[in-house]
């Protein structure tokens, strides 16, 4: 196999983003989301828990670097566990969303539908996107054998399904033949402020459902709950393993 251009990583060292680093034992890595303007911040030990002949692949908003910095996403944590005897790896995409369902319980206040449309989206999006930075060094291993099993998470305070869902009902009914329950004139705005939106039906009921489509595949959504352990941080431990 073509060998990679890994960073070794080095716990008493700050990690960069955009750069892949070879975990070659037990480790915890430490990711922080701080929110300066709230005095805020949310907190994910990931776990690298390894066996004799495995190694980890950790990196920190990573992409391709043949792509362009400005307009390109990227989620928070790409983690691998690889075992090169066995020819397995395990892929890890994760993202930080402090809290996916804090929009208004009312729909109509606040632009409430535009943001859950948008939240959705743009997670959706980002792990899309993540998943192509990664299989740009992916595609290594499996030309060498390795067989990959993908997993997608999302980090966050609070995932209330009955919200999602009613923000999809209230899209799908005001371009379907359902009746709104809303003033005419209200209905009329909605319309036509969400008309660009009206496909992602689907996209949200799928993700109150815990499933994410992409490329066609169906993936389960793992929702990691941020815990509360102090007035101003939030965490929250992942395990990466082959297990």
């Amino acid at each position: 196999m073509i060998n990679l251009n890994f960073k070794e990583y080095n716990e008493k060292k700050s990690y960069q983003k955009n750069s892949l680093y070879k975990i070659n034992k037990d480790a915890v890595i430490p990711f922080k989301e701080v929110h300066k303007d709230i005095g805020k911040c949310e907190s994910v030990d990931l776990i690298f828990d390894l066996c004799p002949g495995q190694y980890g692949i950790f990196a920190y908003e990573y992409r391709n670097p043949v792509t362009l910095k400005q307009g390109c996403k990227t989620a928070d944590i790409l983690a691998c566990a690889v075992d090169e005897s066995e020819k397995k790896i395990n892929t890890f995409i994760f993202d930080v969303k402090s809290n996916i369902s804090a929009f208004s319980d009312n729909l109509l206040r606040d632009n409430a539908l535009l943001t859950v449309i948008k939240e959705v989206r743009d997670f959706v999006e980002q792990i899309h996107a993540e998943m192509l930075h990664k299989d740009s060094f992916i595609l290594y291993y499996k030309d060498d054998g390795f067989v990959e099993h993908e997993n997608i998470g999302l980090i966050t305070k609070s995932f209330e399904k009955e919200k999602f869902i009613a923000a999809a009902d209230m899209l799908e009914a005001l371009f379907g033949n359902d009746t709104v329950k809303v003033p005419r004139l209200l209905e009329l705005k909605l319309r036509n402020n969400l008309g660009a939106y009206k496909n992602e039906v689907k996209r949200i009921r799928d993700f109150s459902e815990k499933v994410v489509i992409l490329r066609g595949k169906a993936f389960d959504l793992s929702v990691i709950f941020l815990e509360k352990v102090s007035e101003s941080e939030y965490a929250a431990a992942i395990r990466i393993s082959l297990a």
